[in-house]
């Protein structure tokens, strides 16, 4: 059965994002590029890794249109930095669609959206389910189409994410993804000193990442967004 495409909408910040059929935004409609850069790139603390020029791995729940991983990605690029970037996402957006979003034009001078936005149109109307790989000089993103609850999505046994984005949509519609046993499940493949970061701070989430031993804060949000978002860090001294 086919969906209803998402339609493009303008956020606070002008920058744009998607809307499901149901009308859950993307992004935040405060600031979609606010948001990815604060919350994620940098309430991560990947920003930080990148411009130091060292090598990041990224697990994101959520890729939806792309953006955590496009302001990721022209980071690692500034920087010469190695990224490698692991996403999970049941229906990824067309190719023209993203070009409506016009990232390009808000990420310039990074050439990483145009790259991205040629791939997806090589991969067809309707994306496979699988893993599709993404390689633009040394920024690589292994994007699994499917079930986040699938185990088929899992990487090698030995393979831990300095940062999680979980930025599903909200635990009122995909419960599922915020259980205590699929962040369970993410908690696993965060590496020692590493962050899961998310714009939800419900208590429940909260409970169940500190239940997996990670170091769980609300810090401030972005400016003119949420007041406050969801910071959890794995100690240093874990394995």
């Amino acid at each position: 059965m086919s969906q209803d495409p998402p339609t493009v909408i303008v956020t606070e910040d002008g920058s744009r994002t998607l809307s499901s059929a149901r009308g859950a935004a993307y992004k935040s409609l405060h600031g979609a590029l606010s948001e990815a850069h604060a919350v994620y790139l940098e309430g991560s603390g990947m920003a930080a890794r990148l411009a130091d020029g060292r090598a990041g791995r990224v697990l994101e729940v959520g890729f939806g249109a792309g953006l955590n991983f496009l302001v990721t990605a022209a980071a690692a690029q500034a920087a010469s930095a190695p990224l490698e970037y692991v996403a999970l996402e049941l229906a990824p957006p067309s190719a023209d669609t993203l070009r409506e979003l016009r990232y390009a034009e808000l990420l310039a001078p990074s050439t990483v959206t145009d790259a991205l936005v040629a791939w997806r149109a090589g991969l067809g109307e309707i994306v496979a389910s699988g893993r599709h790989v993404f390689e633009h000089g040394r920024v690589r993103l292994e994007l699994f189409v499917g079930d986040a609850l699938s185990p088929a999505w899992e990487v090698g046994s030995n393979w831990r994410a300095d940062a999680i984005y979980h930025d599903a949509f909200s635990p009122s519609e995909q419960p599922e993804l915020w259980s205590p046993e699929f962040l369970a499940r993410l908690a696993g493949r965060l590496a020692a000193g590493g962050a899961l970061v998310s714009f939800t701070v419900a208590g429940d989430v909260r409970r169940a990442l500190e239940s997996q031993g990670l170091s769980v804060s609300k810090v401030g949000g972005p400016e003119g967004g949420k007041r406050e978002v969801l910071v959890a860090l794995k100690p240093a001294a874990a394995t």
